[in-house]
């Protein structure tokens, strides 16, 4: 009988990087988004535009970032659900939270951004590009407006579902 040995798998073979929207290779050169003007350097994207202003002078590689093409196909990695009593009588008070959350995320990474915001008469929901950033939101309404809230992973893509509710 033959002894099957199982090597466990490196750090180099394990996918940690489920988005399609993030390419495997870095470009060869810097690149420049158009519509939101981030620009990528070494597979890093970030904001500065005194720099974006002498790329786009320069002929910079323009190409859409993957937080712009996210936006563009509708393809959101968060989605953050607001229910409830409370939310109704302090909506102004909740969007600035939720807008005060996005500009803090977007100083540290430029993907990640909010996509749309739906209002409905039984709540909200906010469609983010990145799922850390629909965590956040969920964190710091939780903090702010007390509530309860729900962190839901799916398997199979790269997309967090966060519920908030507060009913008082």
């Amino acid at each position: 009988m033959a002894t099957i040995r199982y090597e466990p798998a490196s750090r180099k073979n394990v996918d940690r990087e489920t988005d399609p929207y993030k390419p495997r290779k870095g470009a060869p050169d810097v690149g420049v988004c158009p519509t939101c003007h981030a620009i990528c350097r070494k597979k890093r994207w970030y904001l500065d535009e005194k720099e974006y202003a002498s790329l786009a002078i320069a002929g910079g590689h323009a190409r859409p970032c993957p937080a712009c093409r996210k936006i563009a196909d509708g393809f959101p990695a968060g989605v953050v659900t607001l229910r409830g009593a409370y939310l109704r009588t302090h909506r102004d008070e909740i969007l600035r939270l939720v807008r005060n959350e996005e500009g803090r995320s977007r100083g540290i990474n430029p993907l990640e951004r909010i996509m749309e915001i739906r209002e409905g008469e039984d709540g909200m929901e906010i469609l983010t590009t990145d799922e850390k950033l629909a965590q956040r939101i969920g964190r710091e309404i939780r903090k702010a407006c007390r509530g309860a809230v729900e962190y839901r992973w799916s398997e199979d893509t790269k997309l967090l579902r966060v519920r908030w509710v507060r009913d008082d």
